[in-house]
């Protein structure tokens, strides 16, 4: 990118939002990018690395874009006070009036240069927290509870993706009394772009769809393991896998997959998931923990009954039995018996899958996210 303004614009805020990758920044906060320029503010996404996509996409949003120092197999090789120095560089260059950090890593980081910076405005955006509840050794991508305190200390908000996480923080006394918190459903679902789609014909035998990267918490293993109990006795069934690879401790690859769940036809990354949840009957999300799983409401708003876990953040999605059902975590005989429950009765399947798009209606609104997010930034 060219060389950053550092002289703020009168009457104009300046933002900066910091994530992991350009991928997430779009993923999670494009819909937000485009109302703060429509407001007329300038826009910053700061992360570890952009694709040639990415760069297109913001630049055509009219975002400016800056990277901090990373290398390319990412933040775990980087001592956080590296990581830190380098998002408070470009953060005191660009001299934002208010910053939002999401992710794990990323999120910490970015409060913490934000407060070096002396930003006027500091969001913390937390997506979800680990399954263990910080009462087990964190994974490579996962931060200890100390720093989840110090970066609330240093915020001046915090944005939840679900309420079982801020009781989490509330408990371990990690949430200052004065910080501003609020709860909004991910980064919810644009209803107008994402119309109902028909369900297939129920004759030719059931497909069940899982999109997800290749992560055993998302329960990967459990949906593999689940298929192939079920394929025993319903050989028509089809079971559906998309999403890429995994290279962190806890990731799997395509021949994992072709090992553990041969009744499943994995099919790679999903560059489109409309075109996959078209083809199937019900959603599975076997996830071990989540802030709000974006996979899920993508196929709520689809018109698709729903799988999931009874964990944070995913429990939030269904109501027993009217969109879907709830399965305990890492059981894959349980989610085996809930996808037979529907080969049972596939009769009931188009009412739940009304019910599915009634609840992301009155859920999982993209504006349910947006205005709460304005008011966070100051910016409402």
């Amino acid at each position: 990118m060219g060389a950053l303004a550092a002289v703020p614009v009168t009457g104009v805020r300046r933002v900066a939002i910091v994530a992991a990758s350009g991928q997430e920044l779009r993923q999670f906060c494009g819909s937000l990018l485009s109302e703060i320029v429509a407001r007329r503010h300038r826009v910053l996404c700061i992360a570890s690395e952009f694709s040639n996509d990415d760069v297109e996409a913001l630049e055509e949003l009219g975002v400016e874009h800056a990277v901090f120092d990373a290398e390319p197999l990412g933040l775990k090789l980087f001592s956080d006070r590296k990581v830190i120095a380098s998002l408070k560089s470009v953060l005191a260059a660009w001299g934002p009036h208010e910053v939002m950090g999401l992710g794990a890593k990323p999120m910490v980081y970015a409060v913490l240069a934000a407060k070096g910076a002396g930003v006027d405005r500091i969001v913390a955006r937390i997506e979800g927290l680990p399954e263990h509840g910080f009462s087990g050794t964190p994974a490579g991508d996962e931060m200890p509870a100390w720093r989840y305190g110090q970066a609330m200390r240093a915020a001046h908000a915090v944005v939840f993706h679900n309420r079982d996480d801020v009781g989490l923080l509330r408990r371990l006394g990690l949430l200052p009394s004065v910080l501003q918190v609020t709860v909004v459903p991910g980064a919810g679902i644009d209803m107008e772009q994402h119309e109902v789609l028909p369900l297939p014909p129920l004759g030719q035998g059931l497909v069940f769809l899982m999109t997800s990267r290749l992560d055993r918490r998302k329960g990967v293993i459990e949906y593999c393991e689940a298929a192939g109990k079920v394929r025993e006795h319903a050989p028509n069934t089809r079971f559906l896998l998309a999403g890429p690879a995994d290279d962190g401790a806890l990731g799997l690859h395509p021949d994992d997959i072709a090992e553990i769940g041969p009744a499943v036809e994995y099919l790679g990354p999903a560059s489109d998931v409309r075109e996959l949840l078209a083809q199937c009957h019900v959603f599975v999300y076997p996830s071990y923990s989540e802030g709000m799983p974006h996979h899920v409401l993508e196929a709520m708003a689809a018109a698709r009954a729903v799988i999931t876990t009874n964990v944070s953040g995913c429990r939030d999605t269904v109501d027993e039995r009217v969109n879907g059902c709830l399965v305990p975590a890492r059981d894959s005989e349980a989610l085996a018996e809930a996808m037979a429950s529907f080969l049972k009765r596939p009769d009931l399947i188009p009412t739940i899958a009304r019910a599915s798009r009634t609840k992301a209606e009155r859920f999982c609104g993209e504006q349910m996210v947006i205005r709460p997010l304005l008011a966070m930034l100051g910016l409402d």
